[in-house]
């Protein structure tokens, strides 16, 4: 393949920069922009030449060069990583230098997608990079980590290599009728198709915790006005984000920020007060209200305690009781709860506030377990294998001969071969790495 270089750190002024070069010609081509007394091209792999940087005429800048020989490099080719002073203008010097001598600069994700080809990481583990770079929570980034380490690819691989023997079975049978070899499989058959088919639903269930995990989840704050949602997002965050006074409609737009409740990343959306009014730009927000609560994936009700819902409350709960949600009864500071169902909080106070959080936790199935399904590929490739299996148990379950069943246990393995990236086709591999950033 073509060498590739591309700065590996972000982008920006800072103690050291890392450029990462990659390719068959990768130490011929940093050879040739890094000046040193030590040979780059003949230094053997896991050793670092100290070296300056120059366009032939001037030194660039000071730098150290890792030097990594194929296969034991991340992508699996010859890799330089260059480390230089921090300075976007040294990089770019370096970068112009590079692709002068031959380099070619990087696209998103390349040098990931390259340990991929190579097979230095399955497409699970190589998604799991990127999961790690965008973690936003002490949880999404040991989940991420798992995942790189196999903590999704081992189950799958385990059912997979479980349909692979048994569609091997399946065969003999065929081969050798005279043996009776399939009587004898039939009741092992169907007792390992269900043993998959549970691994395989422990994987699909799995699918919302990673999603909660890697995107974060939003939860809308709604009500009518003057009931204390700003004063609950401002308690929620532990800092005053959201304007509060005692006039009615003060929320005009939906005031947003995220916070971290048990390793998952929630982000509380402050809803304009829902009622009719002349005003037109109130009006508006309204509007945006009942969008942002039909998008939200948590809501929280809020009313005042010590009094019955007006009409319009009871509207509103109408609209979010199809989707998980929490009922808060505010100002128990004034009055005393008096709704069945409700969680009595006092915003003002930061009453019943770890109650909400809590409920929240609840709400997003806050497991310990850290093997997730981290993406709608994953899940999706997951879910059509569990069906093929489904239908192949109804197969053998019905009194049919196992290899009736043996066309959908085919598709379970190519479907898990997608999963795992096995068998998976070129477009969905370049989609997967365009979303990398780059230097990655």
């Amino acid at each position: 393949m073509n060498t590739i270089c591309a700065l590996s750190t972000p982008r920006g002024k800072g103690g050291i920069a890392v450029i990462r070069v990659s390719g068959d010609d990768a130490l011929k081509i940093t050879a040739s922009v890094i000046k040193s007394k030590k040979s780059i091209e003949e230094a053997k792999g896991y050793t670092i030449v100290y070296g300056s940087a120059t366009d032939g005429v001037n030194n660039i800048d000071e730098c150290l060069v890792s030097v990594f020989r194929a296969p034991n490099s991340f992508t699996g080719e010859n890799v330089c990583e260059i480390s230089c002073h921090g300075s976007m203008v040294s990089v770019e010097r370096i970068i112009d230098e590079l692709v002068k001598n031959g380099a070619s600069v990087a696209q998103k994700g390349e040098f990931t997608k390259r340990a991929f080809l190579n097979g230095k990481v399955s497409l699970t583990q190589a998604e799991a990079v990127h999961d790690i770079i965008e973690s936003k929570t002490d949880k999404a980034l040991y989940a991420a980590v798992n995942r790189l380490e196999g903590g999704i690819t081992k189950p799958i691989i385990e059912i997979r290599n479980t349909l692979l023997d048994l569609l091997a079975a399946v065969g003999v049978a065929s081969d050798f009728p005279e043996e009776d070899i399939d009587t004898f499989a039939g009741g092992d058959f169907l007792l390992k198709l269900q043993d998959a088919k549970k691994e395989l639903n422990k994987l699909r269930m799995s699918a919302r915790r990673g999603e909660a995990l890697n995107q974060g989840i939003v939860c809308a704050i709604c009500g009518i006005p003057n009931t204390g949602k700003s004063s609950l997002l401002n308690a929620l965050l532990e800092r005053k984000k959201a304007i509060v006074t005692d006039i009615a409609g003060t929320t005009r737009d939906v005031v947003e920020d995220f916070i971290d409740i048990d390793g998952i990343p929630v982000k509380f959306g402050d809803t304009a007060g829902i009622r009719e009014s002349s005003d037109v730009v109130e009006n508006i927000g309204v509007e945006k209200s009942f969008d942002y609560i039909k998008s939200a994936d948590i809501c929280i009700f809020v009313t005042e305690s010590g009094r019955n819902l007006t009409p319009e409350e009871e509207d509103i709960i109408e609209r979010i009781k199809e989707k998980p949600h929490i009922l808060v009864e505010n100002k128990t500071d004034i009055s005393p709860q008096s709704k069945d169902g409700f969680v009595g909080i006092s915003a003002k106070n930061n009453f019943g506030i770890d109650i909400i959080k809590k409920k929240i936790s609840e709400i997003t199935d806050n497991t310990e377990s850290t093997a997730f399904i981290a993406n709608e590929r994953q899940f999706e490739a997951v879910v059509r294998a569990e069906e093929s299996i489904d239908k192949a148990i109804k197969t053998v379950g019905e009194g049919f001969f196992s290899d009736l069943a043996s066309i959908d246990i085919e598709s379970a393995v190519s479907y898990l071969g997608e999963a795992e990236g096995i068998s998976v086709n070129q477009e969905t591999v370049n989609r997967i790495f365009e979303k990398f950033c780059l230097g990655k």
